[in-house]
């Protein structure tokens, strides 16, 4: 593991997840993680644990670079998210430390990841990975996930992507791809287009058309329909 990953998302980073549940909580199994988009956390997030308490869940929005970390332009969220992402391991341990801490405080709960843009991927991956994950949802997020080797993919995961049709981010050839290696690994996966739709659609800031980015408050309402029914399956 790299001092430069250490540095940036381990060593003296102060973190406070944001945690919410409901009274009813107790009587659900799931406990649901949530991964940020690339600006860490942020108020949308908190917004979305909040709706999935509604749901009767418990809920934890990972604070995934630290208190500290103010990033202003695209440019400075593109490169953290580039040095997050470019060793494998190291990043599955600290997503393995980020999960731990999200239910330390519960007993008798199964996880769901899910997770926006970059945390989609990250809700991927962390299902994939972590045998005590039982679903994993992502919403506008990226394709291009580490594949997990077949001795150690979670096999009884169910994924559920929701992507926009005309997301530049994510080609045609990465979702057959991701679909394909679902396929062969025998994972129960749905993966939903809508049309007429860009990157971060889920996202109430987004607008920024000319660099397909754009929220679509209409498919935004279908995914937390879709959200609340893939939830209820377990």
């Amino acid at each position: 593991m790299s001092d430069t990953f250490h540095s940036l998302f381990i060593d003296n980073v102060s973190r406070q997840h944001y945690q919410v549940g409901t009274t009813d909580a107790a009587s659900k199994s799931i406990h649901v993680v949530i991964w940020p988009t690339f600006s860490g956390l942020t108020d949308f997030e908190k917004s979305i644990a909040d709706k999935v308490a509604s749901f009767g869940y418990s809920v934890t929005a990972v604070d995934l670079y630290g208190q500290d970390c103010v990033l202003e332009s695209t440019e400075d969220k593109l490169s953290l998210m580039g040095k997050l992402l470019e060793n494998e391991t190291p990043l599955h341990q600290l997503q393995r430390t980020l999960t731990d801490e999200s239910v330390a405080n519960l007993s008798n709960k199964i996880i769901v990841h899910i997770g926006f843009c970059l945390g989609g991927r990250l809700a991927l991956e962390a299902g994939q990975y972590f045998k005590d994950s039982v679903g994993a949802a992502s919403f506008h997020g990226l394709m291009s996930f580490n594949r997990a080797p077949e001795e150690q993919v979670n096999r009884d995961l169910k994924i559920m992507v929701l992507n926009g049709y005309n997301d530049h981010m994510v080609s045609d050839a990465d979702a057959q791809s991701a679909k394909q290696y679902w396929t062969g690994l025998g994972i129960d996966f749905q993966f939903m287009d809508f049309g007429n739709t860009v990157h971060s659609f889920m996202l109430p800031s987004a607008n920024n058309p000319e660099h397909g980015s754009l929220y679509n408050p209409v498919v935004a309402q279908r995914g937390y329909a879709y959200l609340e029914n893939f939830l209820s399956e377990f």
